[in-house]
């Protein structure tokens, strides 16, 4: 599947909130998307989801410029004032509200069972704010692609929250080895320190997304070692 946007621009009611910005990214690619701090990350996330219309240019998904579509298989991760939970919340509510919308079972054990199998359990009644910064885009990014439909996601300004990159960063490649297309919208600083070369809002001639090849699963990595071990 490919994201590709061509020149999107979103205007302000003063200024414009995104400078015309081209972008292409498909399955198993990770582009990171930079630009200054504010409201450029949040007008971009959602014209690239389809649930902003730009101003200028426009965005297909395999060549459709189909908004409903769009809605549907782009995701948006943890955008401030938009996706992002009440972080006055407990963990284990706001794992059953996504649950609820993925349209899997939400109820306690449920809940439960999901943490457990994210290694999150220990965090179960904690607040969502007090959620360390890794911990929070990983179990939001999980619970985004709980969703069967979605096939690219949207991280929005992980590094909002301070912390080490390379964490959120992680969550990103980890997503793309899985077949996704991810886009991650960060500061200049943030990419300077990942030393990965990054995509730049008002920007049209952009770099190469970063590829990740799909990770073996382990039983299949466990079939190979047992074939090698039976031709010694």
């Amino acid at each position: 599947m490919q994201l590709r946007a061509y020149a999107i621009s979103v205007r302000g009611p003063h200024a414009p909130l995104l400078d015309a910005t081209s972008l292409d990214v498909r399955d198993h690619e990770l582009v990171l998307l930079t630009g200054y701090p504010g409201p450029g990350h949040v007008a971009a996330s959602l014209a690239l989801s389809g649930r902003l219309a730009p101003d200028g240019g426009e965005v297909k998904l395999d060549g459709q410029s189909d908004g409903a579509v769009l809605r549907r298989r782009v995701a948006v991760v943890d955008a401030p004032g938009i996706t992002e939970p009440d972080d006055a919340l407990p963990v284990k509510a706001v794992v059953g509200e996504e649950l609820a919308i993925a349209g899997r079972k939400a109820g306690g054990k449920a809940v439960q069972a999901w943490l457990e199998e994210h290694e999150a359990a220990e965090h179960a009644d904690k607040r969502f704010e007090h959620l360390p910064v890794d911990v929070r885009t990983r179990l939001l990014a999980e619970l985004t692609v709980a969703r069967p439909e979605v096939a690219v996601v949207i991280l929005t300004m992980p590094d909002r929250f301070g912390g080490d990159p390379h964490s959120w960063y992680g969550v990103g490649r980890e997503l793309a080895s899985r077949g996704y297309a991810v886009i991650v919208t960060c500061a200049d600083a943030s990419a300077r320190l990942l030393g990965v070369p990054a995509a730049r809002m008002g920007a049209i001639d952009q770099p190469e997304p970063v590829k990740v090849e799909p990770v073996e699963p382990v039983e299949a990595l466990d079939e190979e070692t047992k074939e090698e071990e039976e031709q010694v």
